[in-house]
């Protein structure tokens, strides 16, 4: 590599000084130690490594997600709660790994351990109105009962979602009521001791013949009760169409700037296609009267906030709406402590990859090159401190004055002159304030 030998040497035994201390033997065989033992038993044992890796970050739905998704690569299935199989945490079960019930919103960790007491002493729930009768004085209600219902938890009594959800709270209800009957009976046999009465029995509930939710709609309610998607993901269908549209899983994204800081794979101001449903949609109206949206995209593997401006809304805000599933192109944007944002570029349903690959739609990134001269009234004015906050979204090399009228001041920095930066500057200050020479 034209490295002359004495040079050479000398950066290694350099590297070797530094590495005796920074990264000493003990602190390479542990690591190493670890790095084997936790290979082996993903080799050779990788449902229970899995299962144990899943409880591990059961509080952190990204993480479980993400296992999650490596799960599926590998060819385990992680199957949603159930009532007589689950326990707390995740376990492993024949058909592959079986979500815990502490995933579950509004299911406490004491109710949770007498479902398991109750199942080991007296079998497993033969039907809901069973569970409810056996499990009445506990912590379940309603809520919790329509929670179980939702993520799937209670499929196993071979009734439909939908039609569980019409009559859980009958069920409840029904069962708090035979009980409340059976002590009222049974103190009327202890104060008064004359004839002996036959505890009430519980009516049969009569079960609606409704079609059963969509698959969309169970899944979505999955990710109202746990904040994931259990018996599928909106993007498994989808999964040719990621690969034709080259989009680079989320979690890639997240965890090399986590890892590396920027300084990985990924950096800031990086142009790249990513893919996935939008979750939600939040819209903002800037100072200068103009539209933007904070917009959180999903995936199989992670999540990430995009930010567009109205330039952007205007031409392709029809695809940025909730429950869309599309490829996004744009710009990685980091800031401060801040997770990684993308700026949105272009975007398009990614339905569109499915029969093969498709060209991006393309929007110019940089308008000119040159100095930006930007006119201010002041640095007291409003838009002094929205100027330079629209400047700190588009980083780059192109030098820009900031013009201060009152004082004749002026003060420097630099960007990347992109189109969409320009218009929202336009707008904030007018087309006059705004030149490039």
């Amino acid at each position: 590599n034209g490295v002359s030998e004495a040079a050479a040497n000398q950066l290694y035994d350099e590297i070797l000084d530094f590495a005796n201390y920074a990264f000493n033997k003990a602190h390479a065989v542990a690591y190493a130690k670890v790095t084997y033992e936790t290979a082996y038993l993903k080799c050779h044992y990788p449902k229970p490594y899995m299962a144990a890796l899943l409880t591990s970050v059961l509080d952190n739905s990204g993480k479980v997600a993400e296992y999650m998704a490596e799960c599926r690569e590998i060819g385990i299935a992680v199957l949603p709660p159930d009532i007589n199989e689950s326990n707390d945490n995740f376990t492993v079960v024949n058909e592959g790994i079986r979500f815990g019930l502490a995933a579950v919103k509004n299911i406490g960790k004491g109710f949770i351990q007498r479902v398991m007491a109750e199942r080991e002493a007296r079998g497993p729930f033969r039907t809901m109105e069973d569970f409810c009768a056996r499990m009445l004085g506990t912590d379940l209600n309603k809520r919790a009962l329509e929670n179980l219902i939702k993520c799937g938890a209670m499929d196993c009594f071979g009734l439909r979602r939908s039609q569980m959800l019409q009559i859980y709270e009958l069920v409840l209800d029904t069962a708090t009521e035979a009980r409340r009957k059976n002590v009222e009976g049974q103190t009327s046999l202890f104060d008064f001791g004359t004839e002996e009465q036959t505890p009430a029995a519980a009516p049969a509930i009569q079960i609606p013949d409704v079609p059963e939710l969509s698959r969309q709609e169970r899944m979505s309610m999955e990710k109202e009760t746990t904040g994931l998607y259990l018996s599928g993901h909106p993007m498994d269908e989808y999964r040719q169409a990621v690969k034709q549209a080259k989009a680079i899983p989320l979690a890639k994204i997240m965890d090399d700037f986590a890892e590396f800081s920027g300084n990985g794979a990924y950096h800031d101001d990086q142009r790249v296609t990513i893919a996935g449903v939008v979750q939600s949609v939040r819209m903002k109206t800037t100072k200068n009267q103009s539209m933007m949206a904070y917009v959180v995209l999903e995936d199989a593997t992670g999540t990430i906030e995009m930010l567009a401006f109205s330039n952007v809304l205007n031409q392709y805000g029809n695809y940025l709406q909730e429950n869309q599933v599309i490829a996004v192109q744009g710009r990685l944007s980091v800031r401060d402590e801040k997770e990684p944002q993308l700026v949105v570029n272009t975007a398009q349903p990614l339905a569109n990859f499915e029969n093969g690959p498709v060209e991006m739609p393309e929007r110019a990134p940089v308008a000119h090159t040159g100095k930006l001269y930007l006119k201010i009234a002041s640095e007291q004015d409003p838009a002094y401190r929205k100027t330079k906050a629209i400047l700190g979204m588009f980083p780059g090399p192109s030098p820009v004055v900031l013009y201060l009228a009152d004082t004749t001041a002026r003060r420097g920095t630099s960007c990347m002159i992109a189109e969409d930066m320009l218009e929202e500057l336009r707008r904030l200050l007018g087309a006059a304030s705004v030149v490039i020479k």
